[in-house]
């Protein structure tokens, strides 16, 4: 757990930023062999950010990607909204009725992005009330970053093993603690005696805009499938994967298996026709891009679980044939009511579930 501490000593690491890179310095001092992998991302820079109540500093911080200045009175001009249940529901706030808009959860800060256009919006750890100021100078600027590809194992087609290394605020289990578990596993998968080739892959900009994703600009060549970890938290996981790989999922400490969400690195991938799964719990909602995403005393023992669960995942996984594992994507495929001959593009969102449903043709 030593490098998580001090990934999570750094502070906030936005995607395309200076802690990003400092993250991705320190894995290449890890992985000296190392391949580099250009993004082109963008930067939120987050020139100034400030809320004053009747003229007392609140704290605070904004809101991905809002930026501007707005004065007026709580209820009037200023929307305020108490942190809903469930980060995703904050869309569905009429935001756009206010001139600006704080959302508070006592003692608590986070950031979590907003609808397109969304006025200038800020999050607050106390409620506010009277006359407000809102102020943030903010904005998304081209930048390089890079991922990683560190190839632990040869061969003819490749398991990936990644995870983002940005995150908002805090960020300890989204995602410096896979992070950690990527590490903790190179001597395992390095003495694995498997057919197919390994690498572990530390995505940039997971958290950005979906245009500069780190795993959307990552070749996909040679990939047999992708295990993404993001946002792990004691004690159990959300299996999130295409149907093919199911029957994985009984080697872990399982909340539920559920279709692929399209909010996470193995994504893309699924996409393009790669078997995927993302392993994480959203049992962390209470904590979700928060400053509260702290460590806890259950980690070292959740981590060393997840370990040898990967380890046994992957030797199963490895004695599959991928004409197996395509017969039973097309088996859930006919079953949903697609009748392509393809896995790309076979996948589209759906924003009922959160996760993704076969495509009707």
């Amino acid at each position: 757990m030593e490098l998580a501490r001090q990934l999570f000593n750094l502070g906030e690491a936005i995607h395309g930023g200076p802690e990003e890179l400092k993250i991705l310095e320190k894995l290449e001092e890890l992985f000296p062999d190392y391949e580099s992998i250009p993004v082109n991302t963008k930067f939120w820079d987050v020139r100034f950010s400030e809320i004053l109540a009747n003229g007392q500093n609140i704290p605070s911080v904004a809101m991905p990607y809002t930026s501007g200045c707005v004065k007026g009175r709580v209820g009037r001009e200023i929307g305020l909204f108490p942190m809903p249940s469930h980060p995703f529901d904050l869309k569905n706030l009429p935001l756009s009725q206010y001139e600006g808009v704080i959302i508070v959860e006592e003692g608590k800060l986070r950031r979590i992005t907003l609808p397109q256009g969304s006025p200038p919006t800020f999050f607050a750890s106390r409620n506010v009330d009277g006359y407000v100021e809102l102020c943030s100078d903010t904005r998304l600027v081209e930048a390089n970053s890079r991922n990683l590809e560190i190839t632990l194992r040869e061969g003819d087609s490749y398991i990936l093993l990644g995870a983002h290394v940005d995150h908002w605020l805090s960020g300890f289990h989204d995602n410096i603690l896979s992070v950690q578990l990527l590490v903790d596993m190179k001597k395992d998968l390095e003495r694995s005696n498997l057919r197919h080739g390994v690498k572990l892959v530390f995505f940039s900009s997971e958290e950005g805009p979906r245009c500069c994703t780190g795993s959307s600009q990552f070749p996909v060549k040679d990939a047999f499938a992708v295990i993404s970890l993001d946002a792990i938290y004691p004690s159990r996981v959300v299996f999130s994967g295409t149907p093919d790989l199911w029957f994985l999922s009984k080697h872990f400490p399982l909340k539920r298996v559920e279709m692929p969400t399209p909010f996470s690195d193995h994504y893309p991938f699924v996409q393009r026709g790669i078997p995927g799964l993302v392993l994480y719990n959203d049992d962390m909602t209470t904590v979700y891009h928060s400053d509260a995403d702290v460590p806890t005393p259950l980690d070292p023992q959740y981590l060393e679980v997840l370990r040898k669960s990967l380890v046994e995942a992957l030797r199963e996984l490895d004695s599959t044939p991928s004409d197996r594992l395509d017969e039973e994507f097309f088996r859930h495929a006919k079953l949903a009511g697609y009748t392509g001959d393809t896995r790309e593009g076979a996948l589209i969102p759906d924003p009922s579930t959160l996760t993704t449903k076969f495509k009707r043709i």
